[in-house]
């Protein structure tokens, strides 16, 4: 099957958009646990723990280690992967146009890809607490989007140089 540059570009991003929200939306339900169950003694959400009395509840800690989440997030997604994602996108458009489907990610990226799937999985089974795995979560759910947006960034550019 190919496609068109425009359209690879397009589903790559669709790939890490759909990662991201998956992603980051397991890490807000981790975190909001925490206000379900405010019993600390467990000591199982311990940045919450931590933060509660500084900022006068569970639900403001909450809120602040989302916007810290999404912060760094952004942060690694415009600055990290933006650069992969034009190094993808230099990659695709080095292929004739259309393209077929499996040039979308080189052999060294399914590796890499593949590696990221068994380290969010082992995080799962590491003993971590619910709100670093949900702030862990949160930070790559964000990334990933935020790098779904510069992928579709490009393909927009592709498209109206195409035309």
């Amino acid at each position: 099957m190919k496609l068109s540059h425009t359209k690879l570009i397009i589903l790559s991003g669709l790939i890490w958009f759909g990662i991201g929200v998956y992603l980051l939306q397991l890490g807000l339900n981790l975190l909001l646990t925490g206000a379900q169950n405010p019993d600390f003694a467990n000591s199982s959400y311990p940045l919450l723990k931590t933060l509660s009395p500084y900022t006068g509840s569970i639900e403001t800690a909450i809120i602040v280690l989302v916007i810290i989440a999404l912060f760094i997030g952004y942060m690694k997604g415009r600055y990290v992967l933006g650069k992969s994602a034009k190094r993808g996108v230099e990659r695709i458009r080095s292929f004739e146009n259309p393209a077929p489907l499996q040039h979308i990610y080189s052999a060294k990226y399914y590796l890499l890809l593949g590696g990221m799937v068994a380290l969010g999985i082992s995080i799962k089974y590491m003993g971590l607490s619910n709100d670093v795995r949900g702030l862990i979560d949160a930070i790559i759910g964000s990334a990933l989007i935020n790098g779904a947006m510069i992928y579709f960034r490009y393909a927009q550019e592709a498209r109206t140089s195409a035309s």
